[in-house]
C-alpha cells in the first residue's frame, strides 16, 4: 500500500504509546457494572459503541506484544430490551454474548468507547455485523494480519465470509461510512480502532454485585 518499513513501525510505536496512556487514564476511571441494573455506565450504554478487551491469554498476549498495546480484543455493544450484549468475532465465530458473562472470562479488563456515530451509522454497523452471524473465524485472516506486521507489508485481500475481532468492527463502520481507522478492516488491530481518534475511551468496566 505504499508504506515503508520505518513508516509502518513508527506508526505502530506511536499506536502504542497513545494506547498506552488511554489505558493509564481509563484505570483512574472504574465503571462498576452491575448485570440486570440499568443504572450508571450499564444505562448509558448505546447500541453501536465498542468495547476493547484486555485479554490474558497466550493468543493476547501475543496480539498486545505484536501491536504493541494492552488491547488484545473488539466488540460492538448491542443493547436489547434491558440486556446488554457484545456482537464480537471469537474462536467459534461470530456471536452475541452479554457482557456481564465477559467481564467474568476477561478479569484483565473490558473499556468501554463511545463514538460520535449518528443512530443511522449505528443501525447500518450493527445490521451488518448481525448478517455475520455466525460466520466462521479469520484464522488465515489473522496469520495474513501477523505476516503483515512482521514484514511490514499490506497486500490487497479479497473479500470473504470469516472476521477477527477488530477486521469485523472496522469493516462494520466502514460499511456504514464512519471509518474507525485508515487502516484496511483486514489489517485492523484493536489499537487502530482507539488510534484512529473516532473513539473515546471512557472507562474500564468493573463488575459489582447487586
Amino acid at each position: 500500500m505504499g508504506q515503508t518499513d520505518a513508516g509502518v513501525r513508527q506508526h505502530r510505536r506511536e499506536a502504542g504509546d497513545q494506547a498506552r496512556q488511554s489505558l493509564a487514564d481509563s484505570n483512574q476511571q472504574a465503571l462498576p457494572y452491575t448485570a440486570g441494573i440499568n443504572e450508571g455506565v450499564r444505562a448509558a450504554m448505546r447500541s453501536g459503541d465498542v468495547l476493547l478487551f484486555r485479554g490474558g491469554g497466550v493468543l493476547s498476549r501475543l496480539i498486545r506484544l505484536a501491536t504493541h498495546s494492552r488491547y488484545s480484543h473488539a466488540g460492538l455493544v448491542f443493547r436489547y430490551r434491558e440486556r446488554v450484549y457484545c456482537l464480537e468475532a471469537v474462536g467459534k465465530g461470530v456471536r452475541l454474548a452479554p457482557v456481564s458473562r465477559l467481564l467474568h472470562h476477561y478479569p484483565d479488563g473490558i473499556f468501554y468507547c463511545t463514538l460520535g456515530a449518528a443512530d443511522p451509522a449505528r443501525e447500518t454497523a450493527l445490521g451488518f455485523g448481525f448478517q455475520q452471524l455466525s460466520l466462521p473465524y479469520d484464522v488465515l485472516g489473522l496469520v495474513r494480519f501477523a505476516l503483515a506486521l512482521i514484514f511490514a507489508t499490506r497486500r490487497p485481500v479479497k473479500p470473504d465470509q470469516r472476521w477477527f475481532c477488530s477486521e469485523l468492527v472496522a469493516a462494520a463502520y466502514r460499511i456504514a461510512e464512519f471509518p474507525l481507522t485508515d487502516e484496511l478492516p483486514c489489517y485492523a488491530s484493536p489499537v487502530d480502532l482507539i488510534n484512529g481518534h473516532k473513539l473515546e475511551l471512557r472507562g474500564r468496566l468493573t463488575a459489582t454485585d447487586v
